[in-house]
């Protein structure tokens, strides 16, 4: 990894912390509300194909980690939501199904913790964590 590669991974990191606090409320729901975790699984096939779509389509100079698509497409997700006047819903009755938003940065804050480097997980989400393997053959 060059030191661009380093300054880009450590960047997203710090992003990822940043919304950490935000979205905690969001892993306490997955944890009490089973009803929540299909629409998350969607969310995190969703956020691969997005991942692997940009990876092949868009040309760059030089190469970028999952990490950086990853947190990018998060990036991407929250400024435009918040834009509409979102933000993840403080309380765990908030997250539901249709909180579209919310689950779609949880599932890519789950896919970021998986690769080299990634953000940690809270201990909450980190109990939810399905093996890492099996999230690094999904972004791979």
């Amino acid at each position: 990894m060059g030191w661009a590669d380093n300054l880009a991974d450590r960047s997203a990191r710090r992003w990822f912390r940043e919304i950490a606090g935000p979205l905690e409320p969001g892993w306490s729901a997955l944890s009490a509300y089973p009803a929540l975790w299909p629409a998350y699984e969607r969310h995190l096939s969703s956020v691969v194909d997005a991942v692997r779509v940009e990876e092949e389509q868009v040309q760059r100079q030089e190469p970028v980690t999952n990490l950086v698509l990853i947190a990018s497409h998060a990036h991407d997700v929250w400024t435009a939501a918040e834009k509409k006047g979102w933000a993840p819903p403080a309380d765990v009755s908030g997250w539901t199904p249709e909180e579209w938003t919310g689950l779609r940065l949880l599932a890519c804050f789950r896919l970021a913790a998986a690769e080299p480097h990634g953000p940690k997980l809270s201990r909450v989400a980190a109990v939810l964590r399905p093996a890492t393997a099996e999230i690094r053959k999904r972004v791979r």
